[in-house]
């Protein structure tokens, strides 16, 4: 009787040729990411939709910008950074000197109290623009409490777009500040001589309350996987794992876009790549010209030379 679990010629060639397709797609992504020098995921995150949403904006450090547009705590926060880059490298009573002329163009107040510094024009000029902000998201707060708001369809979109509205008018000032915030970071460790840094490392302003698998850490993380699961799919080698990984990955993408939540963007493209994903990961297509053909032709010999051995006992 013919056995119709068995694949013919023509489905072994659809299964090396979606193997490798989906093997190029990844790796080209990584590529990309990786020659563009700027990708982010944070635009990702912050536009996710839906039951999990919080749960993607939680990746985001300081999600609503409040402790960036507190003037105070990011003023106290960024000197006592100076401090602490100081107490890093050993600065001798010279660089000491220079550390406090290099925090002074940043932070500061001066001897009638004051802001001084780029950070604190940032403030001054879009002070209007913080202070609406800060005083609208008591507003959200109350919508994101209210069960109304939560169980409404159309309630939940005007809340969305309240959200999104008043993000967009802090954007702008929140990007200028974690640019400053950057620019200060690199010159605390220019002021370190290249033995110090070389003895005790890069001094990274460490942000308050960032979640251990951060943004930066994702951004790090999805060039590589994205490069590693190419490479592998398009080998052949460990292909279910591989696979499985590429599939559970698209389907955080298809997750982060809740369907049916207001203001979510199709997915149907990462549905169906999830899907190809899955289905090479169950049928272990890196057999077919692949290098798990290797391991696995290994495998059904030794099966064969034991099943010959217990008949023949």
């Amino acid at each position: 009787m013919q056995n119709y679990a068995r694949i013919g010629m023509v489905g072994i060639v659809a299964l090396f040729a979606l193997r490798f397709g989906v093997g190029y797609h990844f790796y080209m992504e990584g590529v990309s990411k990786v020659q563009s020098g700027d990708f982010s995921s944070r635009g990702f995150l912050v536009a996710a939709k839906g039951p999990l949403a919080d749960e993607f904006h939680s990746l985001i450090w300081d999600y609503d910008g409040r402790f960036r547009l507190d003037q105070e705590k990011v003023n106290g926060y960024l000197n006592a950074a100076g401090q602490r880059a100081a107490e890093h490298f050993g600065f001798d009573d010279q660089q000491k000197k220079r550390l406090a002329t290099v925090t002074v163009q940043y932070i500061g107040k001066d001897s009638r109290g004051r802001w001084l510094g780029k950070i604190n024009e940032v403030y001054a000029e879009d002070a209007e623009d913080i202070e609406k902000y800060l005083r609208s998201t008591e507003r959200l707060d109350s919508m994101s409490n209210s069960d109304m708001y939560s169980e409404v369809a159309s309630l939940r979109g005007q809340r969305e777009k309240v959200s999104q509205d008043l993000k967009a008018s802090v954007e702008d000032t929140l990007a200028a500040i974690d640019a400053l915030w950057k620019q200060f970071e690199l010159d605390l460790n220019r002021l370190a001589t290249p033995e110090q840094l070389e003895a005790s490392g890069y001094f990274r302003i460490a942000r308050p309350g960032e979640p251990a698998l951060s943004t930066e850490m994702v951004d790090q993380i999805i060039p590589i996987f994205d490069m590693a699961v190419g490479i592998l799919l398009m080998l052949g080698l460990l292909t279910p794992i591989a696979s499985g990984a590429a599939g559970l990955f698209l389907v955080s993408v298809v997750l982060s876009q809740w369907p049916g939540a207001p203001g979510a963007q199709p997915t149907y493209y990462q549905s169906i790549e999830a899907l190809a994903c899955f289905v090479l990961m169950g049928t272990q297509a890196g057999r077919f010209a692949g290098l798990d053909f290797i391991p696995w032709a290994w495998w059904q010999n030794r099966r064969a030379r034991l099943a010959a051995a217990h008949r023949a006992a």
